[in-house]
């Protein structure tokens, strides 16, 4: 068996074991998780599947395993993301610092600042947002 096609098993088989069966309907838009120190979970399953992807580094699949990311190459994370799809599985965490904060740190972050950070990201710990203002 090919290493992507071993993958891709695996990664079905753990879905299908992890996802409960309420993270595979259509999201909900109170029930979305937004992480941060006070999170609030509505349907307690979201926990559970944040707890779980998390664990994985799944929330955040293609950045580095050694701060808590998937570690996945690309194909692999397609693979996780048709998977995904194919359950009808709910995001486990949306997040700014997953879609903005995250990349730019990685990319540009001193290291202390990358160890402070993407952990807590990548496990929905802390919460991002951005703001704008215009001079004058």
């Amino acid at each position: 068996m090919q290493a992507l096609e071993k993958f891709q098993k695996n990664t079905r088989e753990w879905l299908q074991a992890n996802c409960p069966e309420s993270m595979r309907t259509a999201m909900v838009a109170d029930e979305v998780v937004w992480g941060g120190r006070n999170a609030r979970f509505k349907n307690p399953d979201s926990k559970l599947w944040l707890e779980r992807m998390a664990a994985r580094g799944w929330t955040c699949p293609t950045w580095p395993a050694e701060y808590g990311g998937g570690g996945l190459n690309k194909e692999e994370a397609i693979i996780l993301n048709q998977e995904l799809r194919r359950i009808n599985a709910r995001p486990a965490l949306t997040s700014f610092g997953i879609s903005m904060l995250g990349p730019v740190l990685l990319e540009s972050g001193s290291v202390d600042q990358i160890m402070e950070h993407i952990p807590k990201i990548v496990a929905g710990e802390i919460r991002w947002c951005q703001g704008y203002s215009e001079p004058g």
